[in-house]
């Protein structure tokens, strides 16, 4: 960063400033952090994406898409479970995964769009 890219002033408009920290204060920021790195790595994206194009998938089946073992695509699904991105359903043996709601799939196929502008 240059000197010209920095303010030369410590706070311009401190009402603003106090404005947006306020509302800042009161969102879920821990938790929407925890969201994103859940899905910031190209398997889990992939994961997401997987489950934006089919409504359910069971793991074995991840696995196979990925081409990724199914103990590395239970792990992968496991953190996106625990962060609220998917939610399962058991079936005997199988374990079938789903987003856990519209949001994630709006999330994932709004940045979608924004990264093929980009390209």
């Amino acid at each position: 960063m240059s000197n010209n890219d920095m303010c030369s002033v410590v706070c311009n408009n401190l009402e603003q400033v106090n404005r947006v920290k306020r509302h800042l204060d009161q969102l879920p920021m821990k938790e929407v952090t925890l969201f994103l790195k859940a899905i910031a790595d190209e398997n889990r994206s992939k994961i997401v994406s997987a489950l934006c194009t089919e409504e359910e998938l069971c793991v074995c089946d991840i696995a196979c898409i990925l081409d990724i073992s199914i103990a590395n695509a239970s792990s992968h699904l496991r953190k996106l479970h625990k962060q609220g991105v998917v939610k399962t359903r058991k079936d005997g043996k199988l374990v079938h995964y789903s987003l856990d709601d519209r949001h994630v799939k709006l999330i994932m196929e709004t940045t979608i769009e924004h990264m093929e502008e980009k390209l």
